[in-house]
C-alpha cells in the first residue's frame, strides 16, 4: 500500500521549482528509460552508488528519501528499512514510484513537497537520503535544505547524499555516462534531449565540491564522516576497455579501495557523502 499526500512548499526560488516540476511532469513516464545509461561504466557506477547507500541502512531505520522521483532508491530502501517516506516536487514522478512499490508489494509514505520546508516533526528519521536530486536546488536554497535535513534527523542520525562533483567538472566538462541527457556546466542546466514529446527540456543543475559538502553539513550542525568518489578510474576508460571482464573486475577492485582515499575520493565523477548529526 502506498500513501500519497500533499505538503506545503516554500515560496523562495519558486521559478526554479516550477521549472523542475514542469520538466518532470513531462518526462515522468519515460524517466526510468533514460537513467542510468547502458554499458560497463554505467554498471560500475550504479553498483557503487547502491552499495554505498544500502550498506548503511539498518532494518530498524526510519528513512526519508528526499527528491525520491520514480523510486530508483525508494523501492530498494522500502525492502530494507523499517519504514520509508518519499518526498518529491512532482506528483507524476510520485505516481510512477507508487506503481513500482505496489507491483513489488512494498510500502512507502509518498508526499508531494519541498525540501526547503520539510513537513515533518523534529527528530522524525534515523536516515535522510537524497540521491541525485540536490543538484536541482537553487544555490541560495542549499543551506536551508541541509538545515531541514538536520532538523528532521534524530540525534546520531545520518544524512546520505549523492551529487555531481564540481572538481571533476573542472577536469572534464562532458557527460561521461549520459546517453540522452546533457549537462551544460556553464549555464547550470540539465538538458533532456530526445524526449518522446519530441522536445528538449531544461532544468537547473548545479554540482557540489567536496569542500561545499563539508561546509553545508557543518553549517547545519553535522559532520561528514565518509566521502566517496564514484568511478575515479572507470570514468576515464572507454566502454570497450571495460567490456573485458578481467579489466572490469580489476578496475572495480581498485576503485573500491581508491574511492575512499584522498585525493581519489575528491576526483570521482560523482560524490557520495555520509554526514552524522551529533548526539547531545
Amino acid at each position: 500500500m502506498t500513501m500519497l499526500q500533499n505538503a506545503p512548499s516554500s515560496p523562495d526560488g519558486q521559478t526554479a521549482r516550477d521549472q523542475v516540476r514542469a520538466v518532470y511532469r513531462a518526462i515522468a513516464a519515460e524517466y526510468d528509460e533514460r537513467i542510468p545509461g547502458n554499458g560497463p561504466a554505467d554498471e560500475l557506477f550504479t553498483d557503487a552508488e547502491f552499495t554505498f547507500l544500502l550498506d548503511r541502512i539498518r532494518p530498524s531505520d526510519h528513512v526519508l528519501d528526499m527528491g525520491c522521483g520514480t523510486g530508483r532508491f525508494t523501492v530498494p530502501l522500502a525492502g530494507r528499512a523499517a519504514s520509508v517516506t518519499g518526498l518529491d516536487l512532482s506528483p507524476e514522478m510520485l505516481e510512477q514510484n507508487g506503481r513500482k512499490l505496489a507491483e513489488r508489494g512494498l510500502r512507502a509514505d509518498l508526499r508531494q513537497g519541498d525540501m526547503t520546508a520539510l513537513p515533518f516533526e523534529d527528530g522524525s528519521f534515523d536516515v535522510v537520503t537524497s540521491m541525485l536530486a540536490l543538484m536541482h536546488l537553487p544555490r541560495e536554497d542549499r543551506e536551508a535544505v541541509f538545515a531541514e535535513a538536520a532538523r528532521v534527523l534524530k540525534p546520531g542520525g545520518r544524512l546520505l547524499v549523492e551529487v555531481k562533483n564540481a572538481v571533476f567538472e573542472r577536469l572534464y566538462r562532458g557527460d561521461r555516462f549520459a546517453t540522452v541527457d546533457v549537462t551544460d556546466v556553464d549555464a547550470g542546466e540539465l538538458i533532456f534531449t530526445r524526449t518522446k514529446a519530441g522536445q528538449e527540456f531544461t532544468a537547473p543543475w548545479h554540482s557540489f565540491s567536496p569542500d561545499e559538502l563539508s561546509y553545508l553539513t557543518a553549517r547545519a550542525g553535522m559532520s561528514v564522516v565518509h566521502l566517496r568518489g564514484v568511478s575515479p578510474l572507470s570514468a576515464w576508460l572507454a566502454d570497450p576497455i571495460l567490456g573485458d571482464k578481467n579489466v572490469r573486475d580489476t578496475v572495480q577492485r581498485v576503485e573500491r579501495t581508491l574511492s575512499d582515499v584522498p585525493p581519489f575520493s575528491h576526483l570521482g565523477y560523482y560524490l557520495l557523502a555520509e554526514a552524522v548529526k551529533p548526539v547531545r
